[in-house]
């Protein structure tokens, strides 16, 4: 996947946390032009999420794969819960769309460069579950799959998202 898709991919990850913000400044301010442009980039994060998760699915080089080892990773589901405690801390500094503008372009900044991919919220409420694999030639992935997977053996064909990240179709 290309750095570009990669990381608007992952920066559509904040979508659901833009949509908590919104709840927050519509219990402040009430329906103003802050939240309106909150509620919109949140569909357009979710929009985006869809339609590159989409492209990865249908377009993605499928690699035939021999694992070894697997061990679950849905630890990062505490990233997904700390996403929610953000409009927390952002109601703290008073909500203001530049602040969070600039947040959201360093992380942009950020993802760019991290050879892998964090984990996305939304893949959990599809239901996938974040996997770290070993292929028999001893490198070590991510692997994202809606099963859950016990032995290592049953994985057989993957799809490539980035150099360390694999997605079972």
């Amino acid at each position: 996947m290309r750095n570009s898709l990669k990381t608007v991919f992952f920066l559509s990850s904040f979508s659901p946390t833009l949509l908590a913000l919104a709840v927050v400044r519509y219990l402040i301010s009430g329906d103003d032009f802050l939240f309106y442009q909150l509620i919109s980039v949140f569909l357009l994060g979710v929009i985006l999420f869809c339609l590159i998760f989409k492209l990865v699915m249908d377009q993605g080089e499928k690699i035939n794969f021999n694992a070894k080892k697997v061990e679950s990773t849905d630890y990062f589901l505490l990233v997904f819960l700390a996403a929610y405690a953000a409009p927390i801390v952002m109601r703290m500094v008073e909500l203001n769309f530049r602040v969070i503008s600039i947040i959201l372009s360093l992380l942009m900044v950020t993802l760019w460069v991290l050879p892998y991919i964090p984990s996305h919220p939304l893949m959990y409420l599809f239901k996938y579950r974040f996997y770290k694999i070993e292929s028999d030639s001893g490198v070590v992935y991510t692997l994202i799959s809606k099963r859950n997977i016990r032995d290592p053996k049953t994985v057989k064909q993957v799809i490539a998202i980035s150099d360390s990240m694999l997605m079972e179709k």
